[in-house]
């Protein structure tokens, strides 16, 4: 064992210095994957967010279309409105009146 490390250090070599290298060799590849996976993850916030818009604005279309349909029907027909809100208002009050 003693001869191992003396011939070492008669040739000079440091015997860490493959072990640094590793070291740096294997940070580079952390380095990267971290990179990577940044990368990847920025993708996949960019797609949740198209996804999103167009969710969103699918909700908005079809909410407009039926804010449409019932502005048209009440003012077709004000009285059966105003009779469905009435009784609406009747059973709300109902319920909590009982509470």
């Amino acid at each position: 064992m003693e001869t191992t490390k003396n011939t070492m250090n008669a040739s000079g070599r440091n015997p860490h210095g493959g072990t640094q290298k590793l070291g740096r060799e294997i940070g580079g590849i952390v380095n990267d994957a971290t990179d990577l996976m940044k990368d990847y993850g920025a993708q996949q916030l960019d797609s949740a967010r198209a996804t999103l818009a167009q969710a969103q604005a699918a909700v908005s279309d079809s909410a407009k279309r039926y804010a449409r349909i019932t502005d048209g029907y009440v003012h077709e027909n004000p009285w059966m409105a105003l009779g469905v809100a009435a009784a609406a208002g009747l059973l709300i009050g109902a319920l909590l009146a009982r509470r």
